[in-house]
Formats: C-alpha cells, structure tokens, sequence
C-alpha cells in the first residue's frame, strides 16, 4: 500500500468502499459494516503481530505514531454512571475514553494542580 486514495459508503447504505494505490495499482476493498469491524480487528491482531515477532527476534519494537485529536466531545452517560469523553482525530477516526463516576474526584484534582503548575511564573519542579 503506498496511499489511501478514497473512503465512501455505496448507494445502498449499508456497505462501504476504500480505495488503495498499491505498488500494482490502486486497489479497491467492499466490505459490509460488520465486515470493517473484523477488518480492524484484523489489522489490529496483524500489528500485534509484527510487534511480537520484532521482540523474539531481538529487535526494537516499531515505535507507535502518537495521534492528537483535532476536536473533542465530552457527555455523561447516567446508566453506566461514566463521563464520556471522545477525541475526533485528522484521519476521521474516533476514540472514547470512559471515566468512572468514582475516579472523576482525583482526575479533577490532577487537572487543577496540572492548571496552576503551567501557569506562567508557575515552579515547575516536583
């Protein structure tokens, strides 16, 4: 793969489309909804993999590419008693992260300290 050329859903609704360059020529994957979960399931269990494969082999792991969310939404869920807090990132892609009602408390905590130790003028040290 050297570029990811197209993502699209088809007419139908239900099913999806990405387009790939490949050394060969551009490549173009259907899949059902169903099938992407499995698909990045896959690609998933494959990293792992390779990583696996450089630690028996003695070699470094493949460093990971630190991703920054460009936009981020934040809900409470009261069923599950969690604040809900998901990251938009460049690549369309989303992550949640769920925080327990009991843990909130000190990740306020953490968060105010961390405000007044960046202020400007502020002691940086421990």
């Amino acid at each position: 793969m050297t570029e990811l050329l197209r993502t699209d859903t088809l007419s139908d609704g239900q099913n999806g489309l990405v387009v790939i360059e490949t050394s060969e020529g551009p490549l173009e994957l259907r899949f059902t909804y169903q099938d992407a979960d499995r698909l990045i399931a896959g690609l998933h269990a494959a990293r792992a993999q390779i990583q696996a494969e450089r630690a028996h082999s003695g070699q470094p792991p493949m460093p990971e590419q630190p991703r920054t969310g460009e936009s981020w939404e934040t809900a409470l869920d009261p069923v599950n008693q969690v604040a809900v807090i998901r990251a938009h990132f460049p690549d369309r892609t989303t992550q949640d992260t769920r925080i327990p009602r009991s843990e909130i408390p000190q990740l306020v905590d953490f968060l105010e300290h961390a405000l007044r130790r960046l202020e400007p003028g502020s002691d940086m040290r421990q």
